[in-house]
């Protein structure tokens, strides 16, 4: 499989899908500290600020859901079956919270013979 820049499209980038020119922060531009999230290449404080904003601005719900959601900044985890139950820390804000896993229990019934 060749990989190509995400940017430029050159050949066999050196870095996660981008050329050397192009592994910088995207908000910033700077190439010192950077890591790889799942909204691109950011250096530590960008990354954040980012963070930061996503907390203030989180309105959204967290209860009954299908995986389990950073109350602080929104977070949704994909393993939440692996999760038990108690205190949690957020894989992306770092901050702590508690979960509780919530059980539907259902009936079916046929007739006999």
């Amino acid at each position: 499989m060749l990989r190509t820049c995400e940017i430029c499209g050159s050949e066999n980038p050196k870095h996660w899908k981008r050329c050397e020119d192009h592994y910088r922060c995207d908000d910033c531009d700077t190439r010192d500290n950077l890591c790889t999230y799942r909204e691109g290449v950011l250096c530590d404080p960008c990354y954040q600020n980012r963070v930061e904003k996503r907390i203030a601005e989180f309105t959204g719900e967290c209860d009954y859901t299908c995986e389990i959601i950073c109350p602080h900044c929104g977070y949704e985890s994909g393993d939440s079956w692996e999760a038990t139950e108690g205190e949690q820390q957020c894989n992306d804000c770092d901050r702590k919270f508690e979960m509780t896993r919530n059980t539907e229990v259902t009936y079916s019934t046929s007739k006999s013979s």
